[in-house]
């Protein structure tokens, strides 16, 4: 079996991070987050979002040394899967030996909760 492979791209492999509960987060809170070993790029393939409420989550990595970032959105309570093929940055992967972010945008209301998890493409 060779390395992952999606839409002819080939990763050396895959790296998958499955973040916490947080209560009530505080606006721009980190849900989750990966940082990438040195001499490896990654590629936003897939996060997925979990929340007692609707609200926007950004995620932010770091390109040529330039902070970049997408924002989804979480229309209602609920958990919702944004797949990104062949990969979300796949023309700006983040920069070896930075991290790849999940956080919410709103602060979250009294008695909500929020969890990101995290696949991403590594090469």
């Amino acid at each position: 079996m060779g390395a992952p492979q999606r839409y002819g791209y080939q990763y050396q492999a895959l790296a998958y991070v499955r973040g916490s509960y947080v209560a009530a987060p505080a606006a721009g809170s980190a849900l989750t987050s990966y940082t990438l070993p040195s001499g490896v790029r990654g590629v936003v393939l897939a996060v997925l979002l979990d929340a007692t409420e609707g609200n926007l989550f950004t995620i932010g990595w770091t390109s040529g040394g330039t902070s970049k970032s997408y924002v989804a959105r979480l229309p209602s309570s609920g958990v919702i899967s944004y797949e990104f093929g062949p990969g979300l940055n796949i023309d700006d992967p983040a920069d070896p030996g930075s991290t790849i972010t999940v956080s919410v945008n709103n602060a979250g209301s009294s008695g909500s909760s929020y969890k990101a998890d995290l696949l991403i493409g590594l090469f």
